[in-house]
């Protein structure tokens, strides 16, 4: 009998532990279950779309949207030289561009964003804080942001400063509308 118990005893203790983490290590878990989301820029650098360290507004955008993304980034340029700040632009071109015609597309993106280099430099924003411009060929990118639709209107992610998500603006058309949001999380 003493077999027995020295057995079921440790079994019934084990059986506990279990069960209580089951009921406490996934409230625990759930900001760990946040995987990276990384992509490649149209200058071939590696960039963490909800990296941490700063809060990153992850902006949707495709050639159609071109005025209004810009009005959103521009209304973005007082944050942009911030450590704690980043903006990241994920251009929408599923299926829009062949193969052959891509490189062609990141060029004309570079030069866009070589002249945004200088307006910045001329408002006195640090010319170092390039807004990373993702070109989404594929949809992988746009579909780890949960963005499966082509939108009529500009669409945000804001992630903290862990890289968790804190908040989506769909449809955004009021550019003081995304700085009240920056506002508020830094």
């Amino acid at each position: 009998m003493i077999c027995v118990s020295f057995f079921v005893v440790p079994l019934r203790a084990g059986v506990f532990v279990f069960l209580a983490g089951l009921i406490f290590f996934p409230i625990l878990g759930r900001a760990s279950d946040q995987s990276s989301i990384s992509a490649q820029d149209v200058n071939g650098h590696a960039v963490a779309l909800n990296g941490s360290g700063h809060c990153t507004v992850v902006m949707y955008t495709n050639p159609d949207l071109e005025d209004a993304s810009r009005k959103v980034t521009r209304a973005l340029d007082s944050y942009r030289s911030r450590s704690d700040f980043a903006l990241v632009r994920v251009v929408d071109l599923r299926g829009g561009v062949p193969p052959a015609m891509r490189s062609i597309v990141q060029m004309q993106i570079r030069k866009e964003q070589a002249k945004e280099s200088m307006r910045l430099k001329k408002e006195g924003v640090s010319a170092g804080d390039q807004a990373p411009i993702i070109p989404d060929f594929n949809g992988s990118v746009l579909d780890a942001l949960g963005w499966d639709s082509i939108y009529d209107q500009v669409h945000l992610v804001v992630y903290d400063r862990h890289g968790h998500e804190i908040k989506r603006l769909e449809n955004v058309n009021d550019p003081k509308q995304v700085t009240r949001v920056v506002e508020s999380i830094l």
